[in-house]
């Protein structure tokens, strides 16, 4: 039963970063980097054998996933 909240917990992170990312006025190069970033430090994070925050790594590489894809959208 801990599906649900999770899928809403990523609903909710992704339509906020759509909104914060179409209300700024910085370049969809700059929001892929940023995701890009945060794709490998939470890869870094899930190899590592001593750390262990309960899954929530991978909610730090998916959210990653999230602004590159909506930097990838995004018009310069």
């Amino acid at each position: 039963m801990a599906v649900i909240p999770t899928l809403l917990l990523l609903l909710v992170l992704g339509g906020l970063i759509y909104v914060v990312a179409r209300k700024t006025d910085k370049s969809g190069l700059k929001f892929m980097l940023l995701g890009l970033s945060i794709i490998i430090f939470g890869g870094i994070i899930v190899v590592d054998s001593n750390a262990d925050l309960g899954r929530f790594e991978y909610l730090i590489v998916f959210t990653g996933l999230l602004l590159s894809v909506v930097g990838f959208g995004k018009k310069n």
